[in-house]
């Protein structure tokens, strides 16, 4: 059933990520950061995130998507991403197709730029999840990110989630996240062209491909 849902929402023409892949310092002045009111906070009963076993692809000209099989599927994507902290969800999403990949992708005026994350999809919109187990090293405004978070899950592990809608009243510098736990919504703040998450991973100071990195490791024939 799940499997039918992510087909029927890769059908759908979804805009992608559109924002420069620069670290942007916080704006002396920028849009206040969306918090859900106290007492109404939504995130207190959010479901916890669930596993998906398969990404499908948008139905859109999105670029860096890799092998797509022929139901629209990602061929690489496996549900977690392996690293030195422990397993992260490679989709951290309540539900999503695969818009755009990670690496050079063409733009409007005919030049290149590196795209450093992987951009999911939903017009609908819907929560995002913490990755992993890990503390928040950032959960404000980011330039043309929009609304963003950034996760420390230790071990030189960083995910970071962008393009929020709004995020829990709770998220602070310091805060422990719990693996699957509803930490924003999704989007289209800062520079995007679509509701979507733009969802960068670390790994010893490098950013890594979120669809690619940490696949599980291939299994020893039995002889």
């Amino acid at each position: 059933m799940r499997g039918l849902a992510f087909g029927l929402l890769a059908l759908l023409t979804l805009g992608g990520c559109a924002v420069s892949d620069t670290v942007y310092p916080s704006p002396t002045i920028a849009a206040p950061i969306s918090r859900e009111p106290p007492g109404l906070n939504v995130y207190t009963a959010a479901p916890r995130a669930a596993l998906h076993s398969e990404l499908f692809a948008c139905n859109s000209a999105g670029s860096n998507r890799g092998e797509i099989g022929p139901r629209g599927e990602a061929v690489a994507y496996t549900p977690y991403i392996h690293t030195a902290a422990g397993a992260l969800l490679r989709n951290p999403t309540e539900m999503a197709c695969l818009s755009s990949g990670f690496g050079w992708r063409g733009m409007a005026d005919g030049g290149e730029r590196q795209h450093n994350g992987l951009d999911l999809a939903n017009p609908g919109g819907g929560f995002v999840y913490a990755a992993g187990d890990g503390w928040v090293s950032f959960a404000d405004w980011r330039g043309g990110y929009g609304i963003s978070v950034e996760i420390d899950h230790g071990q030189g592990v960083r995910t970071f989630y962008a393009h929020l809608s709004d995020v829990d009243t709770n998220l602070r510098p310091g805060v422990f996240v719990a693996a699957g736990q509803p930490i924003g919504r999704m989007g289209r703040t800062g520079n995007a062209t679509g509701v979507h998450l733009h969802y960068e991973v670390q790994a010893d100071g490098l950013t890594v491909d979120p669809l690619h990195y940490g696949a599980p490791p291939l299994e020893t024939p039995v002889t």
